[in-house]
């Protein structure tokens, strides 16, 4: 080994090495070893041809020390003919499109928030100050490269200080594309809800509207967000009226670490997270005393959405503000997020007061990711900001271009293409013009920075799924995978697994392979084929999409199933005084007479009707919501589970209902013991299959008390659970796309 690294040596890294100030990285390690010759972007990577007698010590400083932005994916070193170089140098690139992973947008690194406090120095509470360390890039990319030029930048001409930076290897912004100061660069300005421009400071206007109780628009890396004061009812009331959004948890930003601290308890994984170089939103437990944070930011829910602020902008804001405020996307439902003050001014102007805007053209939307911690593993809620595209590696380079569409809900394309999997940020729920037309647009994005054309679409079964639809139009070889099967897949994509698991598909509902709405599925799956070994039982969902919104229409299905009418009508229970009793036959008639009442084996709908059966909620609000209720009366030292049945791989629930009645709205007892019966359930079906290892995947398991039994229960054996990727059907299009990868249409068979 000494021998070989004595001589001259060809280094290939391949990971995210573009845009993040690897090659001035580089540059400052050869030098420090004394080591010539040369680094350049290529399209097999970046190439690094290094002569000196220290090259062991300078390769390990390269797997070491490498910028905080960049992500090494492999390091292919060789011996190579030595040179007589006098130097070191950086080279011009030569890259062609689709050849390297997309750069990351980040937080605020230290050293620029170190300068933005120095009345001394030129960028002194600049509000666009960044470096290779930090600062937007996915969000400013026309095209890669990743090149100025091909940048919303490129309408800013640097200023001979910023360009004398720009060209310095020894400058952390040596090519920092973004590069600019209040001389040559972006610029704010504030305006009213109709569009006008105020005169005066931006900032000024902006904090004085806070101050008020109003709502401000203010325009972020990926898009704007809507901003009030956290701790006044009156504010975040006038929000939820606006904006629609009844009671579904709105995050909220704090302006300091020891602010945050107040109003929620963290652990150091959490804490890790919140003030890290990506600063994304992380759902913690709220303090039982909020110190006046308004009880309307989470209705009934002990937990908080909290963030810390990611931009020099959102930092020159809390300058002035000493309370936390709400920062939620500017969108309408759960559509994309707005980027261009025209948008906020012809669809939210009845919501903002002001908007506070800039320059800098956002070119491609992002929204902030959201994690939580669960056994000190992350899961992944939304992928976004820092996060995403999120690009693997294949170990097995692709000759054919393959696009995955995703699901309906939590939409997300994928894109393989030549060494790399691409899985796209969170677009939304599609089915409305905004938001299908997003994906399209994402779709061309994708498409262009790639510069490919796929020969292959790969969708969901579900026929009416606009991203089924779109595949439908598109005059090229195209095949559904099944949703649940897919959710697996995009967990072992996660981790690069191609044997065979068992795997637990938990969500809201899927289109099952027999037309039905699968979503308790437990299956034998490797990368070419799945087996359905175990699902729930089918349970009718009374009224079709409306039981969706209504848990106490499923909870009453299920006593549909176990009890007689009149003893229905005679029963204490909160899901039957829900209902008036002529409601009650009639929805008895629909379900006897199987009238708009589809079958489904959902785990997802099963939490609903337990948030009925145990009184927690019987309308809901926002997808989610009767878990994250019944989450918050979950006591860990609560481990019976409720009885049940499986015969012939059917799980049937039905002692469970009764032992639920039987509670008479003992919340704590029936949402612990409810989570322990998941598990053991799981537990179940991982002893048959014993010698499989275990991967899950699916919208359910976003509850966090679940995640951490799970863990606890499977975290010491072979268990997987996404951390990079969403678990949730933002990652369904990865899945789709990892089968395609393995199969072709001729011997797939579906």
């Amino acid at each position: 080994m000494e021998s070989f690294y004595s001589t001259s040596v060809r280094i290939i890294v391949k990971g995210i090495v573009q845009g993040v100030g690897f090659r001035p990285f580089v540059y400052r390690e050869a030098l420090r070893y004394r080591i010539t010759g040369f680094v350049c972007n290529t399209p097999e990577g970046v190439v690094i041809e290094a002569h000196g007698k220290h090259c062991e010590q300078f390769i390990k400083a390269l797997r070491e020390n490498f910028p905080v932005q960049a992500r090494i994916d492999s390091m292919e070193i060789e011996p190579c003919e030595s040179a007589a170089y006098t130097g070191f140098e950086i080279r011009e690139s030569t890259l062609g499109l689709g050849s390297v992973a997309i750069p990351l947008d980040s937080a605020l690194c230290l050293a620029c928030q170190t300068e933005m406090d120095d009345p001394a120095n030129r960028r002194y509470r600049y509000p666009f100050i960044n470096c290779t360390d930090c600062g937007p890039r996915y969000t400013i990319i026309q095209t890669p490269p990743y090149d100025r030029v091909r940048t919303s930048m490129k309408h800013f001409t640097m200023c001979p200080e910023c360009l004398e930076e720009y060209n310095d290897p020894t400058s952390r912004r040596y090519h920092a594309e973004p590069i600019s100061c209040p001389n040559c660069g972006p610029k704010l300005t504030f305006l009213d809800n109709s569009g006008n421009m105020l005169e005066g400071d931006s900032i000024a206007l902006a904090v004085e509207m806070l101050k008020e109780g109003k709502i401000i628009a203010l325009k972020g890396l990926g898009g704007f967000h809507l901003m009030c004061d956290a701790t006044s009812d009156t504010a975040v009331a006038k929000l939820r009226l606006r904006k629609h959004r009844k009671s579904k948890p709105l995050a909220v930003m704090f302006g300091s670490l020891e602010q945050l601290e107040t109003y929620v308890s963290i652990n150091e994984v959490e804490k890790s997270h919140i003030t890290g170089s990506i600063k994304p939103i992380v759902i913690v437990d709220a303090q039982s005393e909020t110190n006046h944070l308004s009880s309307l930011i989470a209705p009934h829910i002990q937990r908080l959405g909290v963030f810390l602020p990611y931009t020099p902008l959102h930092r020159l804001l809390f300058e002035s503000i000493d309370f936390p405020l709400v920062a939620t996307s500017a969108n309408i439902s759960d559509e994309p997020i707005m980027i261009r003050s025209s948008e906020i001014v012809g669809r939210l102007a009845h919501v903002v007061d002001g908007i506070l805007d800039h320059d800098r053209t956002i070119i491609n939307a992002l929204d902030d990711a959201v994690i939580q911690i669960a056994g000190n593993r992350v899961v992944m809620l939304r992928l976004g900001r820092g996060f995403a595209p999120h690009t693997f590696a294949l170990q097995h380079p692709t000759d054919k271009a393959v696009l995955a569409l995703g699901a309906h809900q939590k939409s997300a394309i994928a894109l393989g293409v030549k060494e790399n999997m691409i899985l796209s940020p969170h677009i939304g729920d599609l089915g409305s013009v905004e938001a299908d037309g997003y994906f399209e647009r994402t779709v061309q994005t994708f498409k262009r920075f790639y510069d490919v054309e796929p020969s292959l679409l790969v969708h969901d079964l579900h026929p009416q799924y606009a991203s089924s639809a779109y595949a439908l139009t598109q005059k090229r070889e195209h095949y559904g995978i099944q949703h649940h099967y897919a959710h697996i897949l995009a967990c072992m994509a996660e981790y690069g697994m191609d044997e065979k698991v068992l795997g637990f598909a938990y969500d809201g509902t899927g289109y099952g392979e027999d037309g039905s709405l699968w979503g308790g599925e437990v299956m034998v799956a490797d990368v070419h084929a799945f087996e359905r070994i175990g699902h729930l039982k089918p349970f009718a969902l009374l009224g079709g999409d409306k039981a969706i919104k209504e848990p106490r229409r499923i909870g009453l299905s299920l006593l549909f199933d176990i009890y007689s009418l009149d003893e229905v009508l005679n029963m204490k229970s909160p899901t039957v005084e829900a209902f008036l009793p002529h409601e009650i036959r009639t929805l008895h008639h629909m379900w006897s007479k199987n009238i708009n009442a589809p079958r489904s084996s959902s785990i997802g709908r099963l939490f609903d009707a337990v948030a009925s059966l145990g009184g927690f909620v019987q309308s809901l609000d926002y997808e989610g919501q009767g878990g994250m209720m019944m989450e918050s009366f979950v006591d860990d030292s609560v481990v019976t589970p409720f009885s049940f049945e499986i015969e012939n791989g059917v799980i049937d629930v039905s002692a469970m209902v009764k032992e639920i009645i039987s509670l008479q709205g003992d919340k704590t007892q029936i949402a612990s013991r409810f989570l322990s019966t998941i598990e053991t359930i799981m537990e179940h079906f991982a002893h048959l299959y014993s010698e499989l290892p275990i991967v899950i995947g699916g919208g359910v398991f976003q509850n966090r008390a679940l995640m951490s039994r799970l863990y606890r229960r499977f975290g010491e054996g072979r268990f997987y659970a996404q951390q990079q990727t969403p678990i949730n059907d933002g990652s369904i299009a990865l899945g789709q796309l990892y089968y395609a990868l393995h199969n072709t249409k001729e011997d797939n068979g579906r």
